[in-house]
């Protein structure tokens, strides 16, 4: 009941009159109960008084004569004990319980309905992946995606996902539900609503940016962090920062990894739940500033993959990733010992790094 009073409260402004309804009907269910306990003592109390039985004959009598079960073993006999069967039971008791049993049902549905919506707690959800907000575009795609990500990932398989967020107060979408995704409808920042999500309960919290395209939204996620932080949860922490100046901000504010947000990419998310410190690899990868890939088309045949890697290591060239074979195919991370044929090269090297010649990267091996 409790719920249905916080539903209604949260959702006046959305329900259609027929929601109102059945929400003033089940909020009912509690009297209409009592009242029936009520006809049932008063009528078995008739019975004792008028038909002289027992308390477990009167009792008896009473709840065959109230389901309508009618065994006739025990009937009234007297006129005041009939009168009184007919007033209570008949008039009420049978009507009382048609209600109640009603009334259960729309309780049912509607409590369903509110878990469908996001708008009811998850008090068992525990050690979960609470996301908080949803992007802005194609939110659909990418959350099927990560989802997608997380389920896959032998460490987080198990591991319930909620997801906090106003986007969708018609339910979630059927992808993700048909994945065993719940969702809470509310915002982060407004009071509560964390807790609700059990924010304090989760093992992994991942606050995705509203907006990858407004930096204003650095903004919402710090002040999302701060509200995390007053929790004082256990969880691992994920935020995603437009601007890096922000990064060691969101670190301050509790945050235990702070990634770009690559809408094309949820792995790197991902990979940077499992292992902290990943994502600034995974990011520099995508840029040209600082460390980055680069193909050296060099042929090199019967040479080992263990002296491919050193050679460029002590020639200060690069860390070597992998190679393209013949058939135009890419190998990355063979074995060390490998002996590979190749027809080029793909290098991690740093900006301040000097590439020498193609003729004299060969000549090394």
């Amino acid at each position: 009941m409790n719920a249905l009073s916080l539903f209604l409260k949260r959702k006046k402004s959305r329900l259609t009159f027929r929601d109102k309804v059945h929400l003033h009907e089940s909020t009912d269910l509690k009297k209409r109960f009592l009242l029936l306990i009520g006809v049932i003592a008063l009528h078995s109390l008739a019975m004792v008084f008028f038909e002289d039985l027992n308390w477990w004959q009167a009792f008896w009598l009473t709840m065959t004569s109230a389901s309508t079960t009618g065994y006739g073993d025990i009937s009234a006999a007297t006129f005041w004990g009939q009168f009184s069967t007919i007033l209570l039971i008949y008039g009420m008791g049978i009507t009382l319980l048609a209600q109640i049993a009603s009334d259960y049902v729309e309780l049912r549905l509607i409590k369903k309905e509110m878990r469908v919506k996001g708008v009811i707690r998850w008090n068992e959800m525990q050690n979960h992946i609470l996301i908080i907000n949803t992007p802005k575009y194609d939110s659909e795609r990418y959350l099927g995606l990560l989802v997608s990500q997380i389920t896959q990932t032998p460490e987080l398989a198990d591991a319930p996902i909620q997801i906090l967020t106003t986007a969708f107060p018609e339910g979630l979408p059927l992808e993700l539900r048909s994945q065993g995704v719940v969702h809470h409808t509310g915002d982060a920042l407004s009071d509560g609503m964390l807790l609700a999500a059990g924010a304090d309960k989760a093992k992994y919290i991942i606050v995705l940016s509203p907006d990858a395209q407004d930096s204003l939204s650095d903004s919402l996620t710090f002040d999302v962090l701060h509200r995390i932080q007053a929790l004082q949860p256990s969880a691992f922490i994920m935020a995603e920062a437009i601007n890096d100046s922000n990064r060691p901000r969101f670190k301050s504010a509790g945050a235990n990894a702070v990634i770009r947000p690559v809408r094309a990419y949820p792995e790197m998310l991902v990979r940077s739940l499992m292992a902290p410190g990943t994502e600034q690899v995974l990011e520099d990868l995508f840029r040209h500033q600082g460390d980055h890939t680069i193909r050296l088309n060099i042929q090199l045949t019967n040479v080992t993959w263990a002296k491919v890697v050193t050679t460029l290591i002590q020639k200060d060239i690069g860390t070597a990733l992998g190679y393209i074979q013949e058939s135009g195919d890419v190998v990355t991370h063979p074995q060390t010992h490998a002996v590979i044929n190749a027809t080029g090269l793909i290098v991690l090297i740093n900006d301040d790094q000097a590439i020498p010649s193609l003729d004299e990267i060969g000549k090394l091996f």
